[in-house]
């Protein structure tokens, strides 16, 4: 089944979209909470592992340790650029096991029926159309008592939550007119088939519908926050990111045109979409010379789910 959506066909081999599934997955998940993760998810070495969405490998190689002695990991892409990008980096890190990376879509996976011990996906399913098809298909390759397993945000509810920055106290007509933005967003963008970005709290629901047992869901502990003088490693990747995020004139360009297009198709009046941006620009400039003088600090929670369930037997 091939979709018509636009995000489903989206490049993610080049320019911000590149970047974004290299620099936001570094300190993405705390190292001790995916150990507890992969006790939590039941691995074991030796298990055939599909994963759909692949990108440049990231569930392979941070799962890697809790089942690749003796495993297989399959990452299966649309892009081959990716594709070949992640085989080159599985020589590093796919050791005691075999890694392989094959082109495929999310909606006609390339395997017979019951063929994974594991299968794996990670901020996939807010990007397409037809979620709940690619779910199907998931649980269709898998063997009868197989894992699934998924990582799926709730972008949502991260936009309409009281943040702190130091750069701009937002009043409270901010805050108001921030979530009519975002709802409206929201809206627009399912409406243009662009997915769902609040998707991880619904995923539960969708898989006790197709049939799958053993459900359960954890929250990311990671809080994304920055203090003076930025002591940890985390801290200055987060920083470098903000910076390029609000330093690139032709990338806010490019997200103002894109919210403007699914801010219209959400029903929203564009005069208030017009007064976010001013608002924005205010808060934008404000941090900037914050950046510059080493003074901006912020601290943001994070609403994104892992979710586990079994195919019955």
């Amino acid at each position: 089944m091939k979709s018509k959506n636009k995000q489903d066909k989206a490049d993610w081999s080049k320019g911000r979209r590149r970047r974004a599934i290299v620099e936001q997955r570094k300190y993405l998940w705390y190292p001790e909470a995916i150990e507890k993760y992969a006790s939590w998810l039941g691995l074991k070495p030796g298990m055939t592992a599909i994963d759909v969405g692949c990108g440049l490998g990231y569930l392979g190689y941070t799962y890697w340790p809790y089942f690749g002695k003796g495993g297989h990991y399959i990452g299966v892409d649309k892009s081959e650029k990716l594709l070949k990008d992640a085989e080159k980096g599985a020589k590093v890190w796919a050791r005691g096991g075999k890694a392989e990376f094959k082109m495929g879509d999310a909606y006609k996976l390339p395997f017979e029926g019951g063929f994974g011990d594991w299968v794996m996906c990670q901020t996939l399913l807010m990007h397409l159309e037809k979620p709940k098809e690619a779910l199907k298909e998931m649980i269709r390759v898998l063997k009868p008592g197989g894992l699934f397993m998924c990582k799926e945000p709730d972008n949502l509810s991260a936009g309409l939550s009281r943040q702190f920055f130091s750069a701009y106290e937002f009043s409270h007509d901010d805050f108001i007119l921030q979530a009519k933005i975002n709802l409206t967003l929201h809206e627009g963008r399912k409406k243009l088939g662009r997915g769902d970005q609040s998707i991880g709290n619904k995923i539960p629901h969708m898989l006790s519908e197709l049939g799958m047992r053993g459900i359960d869901i954890r929250m990311n502990e990671r809080v994304h926050f920055l203090e003076p003088p930025y002591e940890s490693e985390e801290q200055k990747q987060l920083l470098k990111i903000l910076i390029k995020q609000h330093t690139n004139e032709k990338d806010k360009k490019y997200w103002i045109e894109q919210g403007r297009e699914e801010f219209k198709a959400g029903g929203g009046n564009l005069a208030d979409y017009d007064r976010w941006i001013e608002i924005m620009d205010k808060f934008l400039a404000a941090a900037r010379k914050q950046y510059k003088d080493g003074t901006f600090a912020c601290c943001t929670g994070s609403y994104f789910y892992i979710i586990k369930a079994r195919k019955p037997r």
